[in-house]
């Protein structure tokens, strides 16, 4: 681990640009939408610009994980919320330099986007093995991973296995943190949000930090409502995650895709994320904690 963490502090990045356009996301799970303003402000820094691209791995040595806290009602809500400063950027488009890294596991496509996007910021990434080591394991999937990553979410039946299904975005966000960017002495953060727009998504890929997104790609995805200790969550069907990568001036996005694909093609333009309103317009953020954090 102190190796681990030595060899990041020298490659942590100076990144004076915070995202624009996440003023007050609001963590927030509820099935409500949360429209959030976008505030421009003069560019007062240059855009900050990634690692180049490494598919290395880092030793991570396992840091226990509590679970992320919920107060518990009959139909959780999760409201704390972030202010930031942000800064203006004169791109247009822009295609970051995220690795390309697929999962190792039936069910483990948030570990792959976790580091892709790791492996972006700091040049190397943990292993798929370590991250699920760090991450707790709950039948409410915004506090750790419900089931297990080697099962499968479908009985051999072919119906649902509702108990094998996933992580949602506040606990793949505090993983992210407490396992690997505060140990390693990074200066970004993680952050959860809900209601997210797709302007907040591109105006992040144009300050340069790539974004998680929560989709599946069936055109009528299967839902369910499961009750956990903290009230009802619903689970989609097919939930999966893609890191979005790129903007591009006719407003599509490049994402790259952790599952395996047939053709070997992991990534392509994508004019919208398919049934991301089924997770609430969920995502996973990068920010520089040289920013104004409030609430998280």
């Amino acid at each position: 681990m102190r190796a681990w963490v030595s060899t990041h502090r020298r490659l942590n990045l100076v990144a004076a640009a915070a995202l624009l356009g996440l003023c007050a996301l609001g963590l927030s799970f509820s099935r409500s939408q949360h429209p959030v303003d976008v505030v421009v402000l003069p560019d007062e820094s240059p855009t900050p610009t990634l690692a180049p691209t490494h598919t290395a791995t880092a030793t991570l040595t396992k840091v226990p994980t509590a679970a992320p806290t919920a107060t518990p009602s009959p139909s959780p809500t999760m409201t704390p919320t972030v202010t930031l400063t942000p800064t203006a950027t004169r791109l247009s488009k822009r295609v970051l330099p995220v690795p390309i890294i697929l999962q190792e596991l039936p069910l483990s496509c948030e570990f792959a986007g976790m580091r892709m996007v790791v492996g972006a910021l700091l040049g190397k990434a943990p292993t798929e093995k370590e991250l699920i080591a760090c991450m707790p394991k709950d039948p409410n999937p915004n506090l750790g991973f419900r089931g297990d990553p080697t099962g499968h979410n479908r009985l051999a039946n072919g119906s649902a296995n509702w108990d094998n299904y996933g992580v949602y975005a506040p606990a793949v966000a505090a993983a992210l943190n407490k396992c690997v960017l505060e140990p390693a002495g990074s200066r970004f953060r993680a952050m959860a949000a809900a209601g997210t727009t797709y302007e907040q998504v591109a105006r992040s890929i144009l300050e340069g930090y790539p974004v998680m997104v929560w989709v599946t790609k069936r055109q009528q995805a299967e839902t369910t409502q499961v009750d956990t200790p903290q009230g009802p969550v619903q689970l989609v069907l097919g939930e999966h995650v893609w890191v979005v990568v790129g903007y591009h001036a006719d407003g599509t996005f490049e994402v790259h895709d952790p599952f395996p694909q047939k053709s070997g093609v992991q990534t392509f333009r994508a004019q919208t994320f398919p049934n991301w309103e089924l997770f609430d317009r969920m995502a996973v953020f990068v920010v520089s904690q040289t920013e104004q954090l409030g609430g998280y």
